[in-house]
């Protein structure tokens, strides 16, 4: 870990402030685009899934047709004509690749594109990759060191996550847990300086209320005993799934015929989309029910096959997209369906508190950031701390199982 020199820090507060302008820029294209696709304008209250759940279905099957068109032609132009894509994992491995600057604002911009049009992943890698790009050019003319550059961009890239989501504490946190592996005072400082600069910027511009307002709702002992229980059908969910989307990476992804498939995998998430429109998006949609309970478990039901099929489908289109909010609302949903079948039954849960407990754990398994995602939670919703024993109690079942998962998939 390199000393924190004036340098290094002047660069950490200029990845900050890249980071903030990138996140707020690219949240108020996305906003943009949104009210384009589906011709509502975005109000005060008026969220994306009320948006969707608005136009007809053969309106969202246009806007998913539309969406196939842009995400297969733009990508495949992106991988057979501009230099190859390196993610923040390899810029900063032991084998540290450049950040190509204009193949990765393209990449990003691809990303809150087709978001915005109704992509089923997450909307938190573009800013995330467009943000280390212009840190690293900024690198560059300082001269810094290969360990400097390191640090500059993995803090960077999770103050693009701390600017969109307005979460300083869990970017940081996902710095130190995921990007640099170190909790040594030297990362920590680094990465407060830049994911704070970064949130209290783009919150300038896109505001500090929390994105999720909770009802009231009552913890229990019983939960105690379900959360332990949730924790393994989590951990079997989350392989499952990591299965599967590897699978359905497309294996070549200069050839044409990717466009083709593009546009075939997104009209049948708009077929899907006419009966189950909270499938669209990140997956805020989903989460706003749930975390209501404003939904029974048979349409819950409905919306984790929806929402896991249309993640696959845009995975095998070769969209690209983050997948924070969609991780969120599979757990949320599984946790509501097992809640309500365990309160027919046994003493009576918060079905609310169900489904941030999953949300929680199905994040903390499928990202492989647990303590990053119960400070993620807590900041963008107004839930108690206390919801945090819970979540503890299924993550001690739930990691185990899924390391056991793991190993036996290393083994065949």
């Amino acid at each position: 870990m390199p000393k924190l020199t004036p340098k290094l820090l002047f660069l950490l507060l200029i990845g900050g402030l890249i980071a903030g302008v990138v996140g707020m820029t690219l949240i108020t294209l996305l906003h943009f685009i949104q009210q384009a696709v589906y011709a509502i304008s975005r109000t005060e209250g008026i969220t994306f899934r009320i948006m969707v759940e608005q136009t007809t279905g053969m309106h969202r099957l246009l806007a998913l047709l539309c969406c196939g068109m842009v995400a297969g032609l733009g990508w495949w132009l992106l991988h057979r004509f501009a230099a190859k894509l390196v993610n923040i994992n390899q810029a900063i491995s032991n084998d540290p690749k450049p950040l190509p600057l204009s193949s990765s604002i393209m990449h990003g911009l691809l990303q809150i594109v087709t978001v915005g049009m109704g992509s089923p992943l997450g909307r938190e890698s573009a800013p995330r990759e467009i943000s280390s790009a212009l840190a690293e050019q900024c690198g560059r003319w300082l001269h810094i060191t290969d360990d400097e550059r390191s640090i500059l961009l993995a803090c960077t890239a999770a103050a693009g996550l701390a600017a969109v989501f307005d979460v300083p504490l869990a970017g940081t946190l996902f710095a130190l847990e995921t990007l640099l592996l170190s909790f040594s005072g030297t990362a920590v400082l680094a990465a407060l300086i830049c994911c704070t600069t970064a949130a209290w910027l783009a919150s300038l511009g896109l505001g500090t209320t929390p994105t999720y307002h909770l009802p009231q709702f009552h913890l229990n002992h019983a939960l105690l005993m379900w959360a332990v229980l949730l924790g393994p059908v989590i951990a079997i969910c989350s392989w499952i799934l990591q299965r599967q989307l590897t699978a359905c990476q497309p294996k070549d992804r200069k050839n044409p015929n990717l466009i083709v498939i593009s546009v075939c995998a997104f009209a049948m998430i708009g077929v899907i989309s006419i009966w189950l429109p909270e499938i669209l998006g990140n997956g805020k949609a989903g989460n706003e029910l749930s975390f209501a309970d404003a939904i029974t478990w048979r349409y819950a039901l409905a919306l984790l096959l929806g929402k896991w099929l249309a993640l696959l489908l845009a995975t095998r289109g070769g969209a690209y997209g983050g997948m924070i909010t969609p991780s969120m609302m599979l757990g949320s949903m599984l946790a509501l369906i097992i809640a309500s079948i365990w309160n027919i039954y046994l003493p009576e849960i918060s079905v609310v508190a169900a489904c941030i407990v999953g949300a929680t754990v199905f994040l903390a398994v499928q990202q492989k950031m647990p303590i990053t995602a119960m400070v993620f939670v807590l900041e963008i919703t107004d839930v108690t701390p206390q919801i945090i024993m819970p979540i503890m109690l299924a993550l001690l079942t739930a990691l185990p199982c899924h390391k056991f998962l793991q190993q036996v998939l290393i083994k065949q």
